[in-house]
């Protein structure tokens, strides 16, 4: 707004009349106030622990978006990797996972297939090339990116770069919950928790239709997990996912690896990807900016 005076929080300009105690308690209290707490109980996992996702051996990185490892054990038949673990994430949010993992580094080795808007935000310069889903291919009657649109790109990505490591990031199941015939607002936590497994359910054969595919050794992972708590917790700002928390429903993430023949990786240049619409997407996908 004109003539209104703006300010910078964490590298974004914040227009006082975005702020309200939802804000107050999102952007302050539960990364600054709660945050530091979390940090301070030694049962709960730190940073120091956490996976560097560029630091460790595949060619494929199938991302599935606030998933927590524990969901994902109940719902997924785990037998069926080469390999399986919980690991710890370097996020309790997507903004802190990319900026910890990605941000300031250069890949030329590897192209990064988005549905979400963050990867861009923070990391748009850092990748051989970004395909930019949550532009191209976001579906206004779902609110989001549908599962199957990132499966096909996923597919024709890796035939056009034959030679790059690849990560393919699905956003469910980040809400919007889709694949389920419950709905918000949920009457009960236990409603909330089966939408969300629906959404998983639903989302994963098309993760799979990755993992069968596309050529290369395949780890399937979650940037965040994902809280619901009630009460005063709740107003604190432990519900979904807030950055710098270290509870272990957001931080526990599945780690499934499937061994397969490998892709002959080359180092190239690195790109900037588009940046229109970003704020607009993050906003559809219920974050606040």
């Amino acid at each position: 707004m004109d003539g209104v005076t703006k300010f910078n929080v964490r590298g974004r300009t914040v227009d006082p009349s975005q702020i309200d105690w939802h804000w107050i308690r999102d952007r302050i209290i539960a990364p600054y106030v709660v945050g530091p707490v979390t940090r301070l109980n030694p049962n709960w996992p730190g940073y120091d622990e956490a996976v560097h996702v560029m630091e460790e051996d595949w060619d494929v990185l199938i991302i599935l978006d606030g998933c927590r490892a524990d969901v994902f054990e109940d719902t997924v038949d785990t037998d069926a990797y080469d390999a399986y673990e919980s690991v710890v994430s370097l996020g309790s949010h997507s903004s802190e996972w990319v900026r910890r993992n990605f941000r300031g580094q250069s890949y030329g080795d590897t192209v990064y297939v988005s549905a979400n808007p963050h990867t861009n935000l923070l990391a748009h310069d850092v990748f051989h090339d970004i395909v930019e889903l949550w532009d191209t291919d976001y579906d206004e009657d779902i609110g989001t990116v549908h599962p199957e649109s990132v499966a096909a790109a996923a597919k024709e990505t890796a035939e056009r770069y034959p030679n790059k490591r690849l990560i393919v990031h699905f956003m469910q199941p980040h809400g919007p919950l889709i694949g389920s015939d419950k709905s918000p607002p949920f009457d009960s936590s236990e409603a909330y928790w089966q939408a969300y497994a629906d959404t998983l359910e639903y989302a994963y054969p098309y993760a799979q239709e990755v993992i069968d595919d596309i050529k290369g050794k395949t780890v399937i992972t979650a940037d965040h997990g994902q809280i619901n708590y009630d009460g005063i917790l709740k107003h604190l700002g432990l519900k979904s996912h807030k950055p710098n928390l270290r509870l272990p429903g957001l931080v526990q993430v599945p780690w499934g690896v499937i061994d397969d023949d490998r892709r002959e990786v080359t180092v190239g240049e690195t790109e900037t990807g588009v940046q229109n619409n970003v704020d607009d997407r993050l906003r559809d996908l219920g974050y606040k900016i």
